[in-house]
C-alpha cells in the first residue's frame, strides 16, 4: 500500500522547528518571503520545498550550522533536541494518527542538523518497536499497529522527499525486504538515505524472494544491494536461493548489504554472506560514505 507523504508543516510547527514566534512566521508570509497557502478554515500550510528553501537561505536549523551529535541531543542556544522525548513524541504522533505532527518531530530533528540515519535509529526505529512490543502483549489491536505504522511511513516518506538529493550520481541501487517480510519502513528508511547520498534507488517493497532479487540484479546490475528482515523464516529455503543471489552480486560487482533482527544473529549471518550486516541505520550510512 502506498501513502501519501504530508507535504505541508503548520504555523505553529514551523515556529517550534526554527524556535521564532508565530508572529515572525506569519510576517514572513503576510510579506511574500516565505511562500505558503490557506486551508478553508483560513489556516496557513507551508509547503516542505519552501520550507526547506527558506531555511537554507535564512540560515535557521540545521542550516544554522548547528551540528548533528551521535546521540541525537543536538544543541543550539535555544534548545536542546532529547532523544527519547522525541521518540516518545512520535510514538504518540503515530499512535493517534496524526501524519503532520509526527513529520513536524522529524523534520525538527534533521533542521537541527541530526542525520537521516540518527532520525531514524534513535526516533523511529525504537517508536516501531514499541508499535510491535503493544501488539505482541496483545495491548494493541491489528487495526491501531496499522495506523501506528501508516503514519510514521507518511512521516519518513516526508521527510526524506525533504532531503532527496537531485541528480544522483553515486551509483544505482535496489533496497526491498526479504521474503514473507511485510514490514517495508526499514526499507523506506534505507532508501532515504541512499537518496540523500546520491543514489539512483529502486524500492521493490516487501516480501521479496532472494531468487526473484538475484533475477533483478543480472538485468538491472545496480552497484548496492540492501535487503531487511525482521525474521528469519524458512532458513534453509532461504539460504538456498540467497546464494543465487551472491552469485549475481559478483557477476555485476554490486554490494550486499544485510540489516534488520533477521540477520542480527551470528549463526544466521555464516549462512548470508553480505558487505555490511548492518546494525543500525548508521552502519548503512558510513558504509555508503566509504563507497564514494
Amino acid at each position: 500500500m502506498n501513502y501519501s507523504p504530508t507535504k505541508f508543516l503548520t504555523t505553529r510547527q514551523l515556529s517550534r522547528v526554527w524556535f521564532v514566534s508565530e508572529a515572525t512566521i506569519k510576517r514572513w508570509a503576510d510579506t511574500g518571503q516565505l511562500k505558503s497557502s490557506r486551508t478553508v478554515g483560513g489556516h496557513r500550510r507551508f509547503p516542505l520545498a519552501e520550507v526547506m528553501r527558506f531555511q537554507t537561505e535564512r540560515g535557521l536549523g540545521a542550516a544554522a550550522g548547528v551540528a548533528p551529535t551521535a546521540t541525537l541531543n543536538v544543541t543550539s542556544a535555544k534548545s536542546t533536541f532529547d532523544a527519547e522525548q522525541a521518540a516518545e513524541q512520535f510514538f504518540e504522533a503515530a499512535r493517534r494518527g496524526h501524519a503532520g505532527e509526527a513529520t513536524a518531530l522529524l523534520l525538527e530533528a534533521h533542521m537541527l542538523g541530526a542525520e537521516l540515519h540518527l532520525v531514524f535509529d534513535e526516533v523511529v526505529a525504537p517508536s516501531l518497536r514499541r508499535v510491535g512490543d503493544l501488539w505482541y502483549g496483545e495491548q494493541m489491536s491489528v487495526a491501531e499497529e496499522h495506523l501506528a505504522t501508516s503514519t510514521a511511513t507518511r512521516a519518513v516518506e516526508s521527510l526524506a522527499a525533504s532531503t532527496r538529493r537531485a541528480g544522483a550520481k553515486a551509483g544505482a541501487a535496489v533496497c526491498c525486504a526479504a521474503e514473507e517480510e511485510m514490514h517495508t519502513l526499514p526499507v523506506l528508511c534505507a532508501q532515504a538515505i541512499l537518496e540523500g547520498a546520491g543514489w539512483d534507488v529502486r524500492n521493490l517493497g516487501g516480501h521479496t524472494p532472494f531468487f526473484a532479487l538475484a533475477e533483478y540484479i543480472e538485468k538491472q546490475r545496480p552497484a548496492l544491494v540492501c535487503v531487511s528482515a525482521t525474521l528469519q523464516r524458512a532458513l534453509e529455503h532461504n539460504a538456498r536461493d540467497y546464494a543465487q543471489l551472491t552469485s549475481a552480486a559478483r557477476a555485476c560487482g554490486a554490494r550486499v548489504v544485510l540489516g534488520g533482527e533477521g540477520f542480527r544473529d551470528r549463526a544466521v549471518r555464516a549462512r548470508f554472506p553480505a558487505d555490511l550486516h548492518a546494525e543500525g541505520f548508521r552502519d548503512l550510512s558510513e558504509f555508503v560514505r566509504g563507497l564514494d
